[in-house]
């Protein structure tokens, strides 16, 4: 479940108490979202909690007059915590009176946790029930963007999209023109935005217009985001339901976004494909040369024989709409939502407007430097590892002549046969390996720093600790030690693929 915002995701705590094993006793009823479950006997552990938490005590610190007690459970309610659950022995034989008047008076649900049940159970129930929602949402997330990419595939593809959609978010959606007439509505859509709305409409339709918006709309919170290049797209879509968007929620939306971009564009006829160029690329001494021609228009200059690789993310990991339109053919979403593109090499000043178009639009990027198209995959591989450095200084950046000093001290295969060694059973091609270097670059990236990579990937901070965990265990390294993340560091960014 996720919070009101989709910041804090939380599990009900109705869950965790419908534990027959746990043999919970309510005393004060409640069933608030819970973020994770700590113990702490401290006097004051308030500065170390975020809010949300399921707080579980022996009551060793707690004061024993009615005057302390009330303050005690004011300064928790203060600090946000969810929930309060009270162990029986050994310091108390029964959860104190006072304390449970003072919840009841502030509304901050209490139960009993018997002696049988330890407080690591209780924390335990807490994340499996975390996990099962995170699945539940990996599965929801991967079932939409299914359904969508069908719907794309068939006919009327804009009005399929919005009603898969809107079955997905439980929520009306509508394709306004910028006129403000309907081009597409599903699932009880209003006839309209309503004229109220033309000013807003004409702004985010307008050439150099904002992307996206909210606003509200009697009971209903609503969404905006432009669809297709202004102002000769077909406009703006519309979501509105009355709870907020919550993250999986908006990466559904995202997803709409992108696919109703894609439909609004209007598809070029492809290039011909000279006959000559196929068969020097087959046939001739100089495969180089004609993958460089072969390439060349699509990505953005016909007389180019030298070319860039860019990757972008949106800048927050949340609500980055669409990329703009980029001057190259050669570009697609990767599984992660990483956009990657081959420009036609034209200069420094031409790809810094590149990448100040994808920041305008809410995007992160990186440009690599430039190769001829045999040296694009270790290109890319050095554009990767500059997004990382991007996100991490939250800028984009653009590759420097001087480029990595350490680049060509090996080729290609020493520096892939090194990257493996030192990652070991990271090196794998399977999902978990995958999965833990996804993790170490984020955490790297952001210097150690739980929160932001754990931002970053979309996933709670416990679960980065849990992965950093295994890395160091997996690898036999200690990952507070310097140089020991520089080694990592360098593997990561050499490894074929990564």
């Amino acid at each position: 479940m996720e919070g009101e915002h989709g910041e804090v995701r939380g599990v009900a705590l109705g869950a965790v108490l419908a534990r027959r094993d746990l043999e919970l006793r309510v005393l004060v009823p409640g069933d608030p979202e819970v973020s994770w479950a700590v113990s702490s006997e401290l006097a004051d552990p308030t500065p170390y909690l975020r809010g949300g938490e399921l707080l579980l005590t022996a009551g060793s610190s707690l004061p024993a007059d009615a005057a302390g007690t009330g303050a005690r459970v004011r300064a928790l309610a203060g600090a946000g915590v969810a929930a309060l659950g009270f162990g029986l022995t050994p310091v108390h034989d029964a959860v104190p009176a006072a304390l449970a008047e003072q919840c009841r008076l502030l509304g901050l649900p209490l139960f009993e946790v018997p002696r049988t049940t330890p407080f690591a159970a209780v924390v335990r129930a807490v994340a499996e029930a975390l996990e099962e929602g995170r699945s539940r949402d990996l599965r929801r997330l991967g079932e939409a963007h299914r359904d969508m990419a069908r719907a794309v595939s068939g006919p009327d593809p804009a009005g399929r999209v919005l009603r898969e959609l809107a079955a997905a978010l439980d929520a009306w959606a509508l394709l306004a023109r910028p006129d403000g007439t309907v081009a597409h509505a599903a699932g009880g859509a209003p006839a309209g935005p309503g004229p109220e709305a033309a000013e807003l409409l004409g702004r985010l339709t307008a050439p150099a217009g904002p992307r996206s918006a909210k606003t509200r709309l009697a009971d209903d919170e609503l969404f905006w985001h432009t669809v297709g290049a202004p102002p000769r797209g077909p406009g703006v879509l519309l979501v509105g339901r009355p709870a907020p968007l919550g993250a999986t929620d908006r990466a559904v939306l995202r997803t709409a976004t992108a696919l109703l971009d894609l439909v609004a564009r209007p598809v070029p006829a492809p290039p011909p494909v000279p006959g000559a160029l196929v068969a020097a690329l087959l046939l001739e001494g100089d495969p180089a040369g004609a993958a460089a021609r072969l390439l060349a228009g699509p990505a953005g200059d016909p007389a180019a024989t030298r070319f860039r690789v860019l990757r972008a993310v949106p800048a927050d990991r949340g609500d980055g709409g669409a990329p703009p339109p980029l001057p190259t053919a050669v570009a697609g979403l990767l599984p992660d939502g990483t956009l990657r593109a081959v420009l036609a090499d034209r200069g420094a000043d031409a790809h810094r407007a590149d990448l100040d178009g994808l920041a305008r639009h809410g995007w992160t990027g990186a440009v690599g430097d430039p190769v001829a198209p045999p040296g694009l995959p270790a290109a890319d591989r050095r554009a990767a590892a500059l997004l990382a450095r991007a996100r991490s200084a939250g800028a984009p950046l653009l590759w420097e002549e001087d480029g990595d000093p350490f680049a060509e001290l090996l080729d290609a295969g020493a520096a892939d046969a090194l990257a493996r060694r030192v990652l070991g059973p990271l090196a794998g091609d399977g999902a978990d390996a995958r999965e833990l270097r996804a993790t170490l670059r984020a955490w790297l990236a952001r210097h150690g720093g739980w929160d932001r990579a754990a931002a970053d990937l979309g996933v709670h901070r416990n679960s980065v600790r849990y992965r950093i965990g295994r890395i160091e265990r997996a690898l036999g390294a200690d990952l507070g030690d310097p140089e020991q993340r520089m080694r990592l560091w360098f593997a990561l960014t050499r490894l074929p693929g990564d």
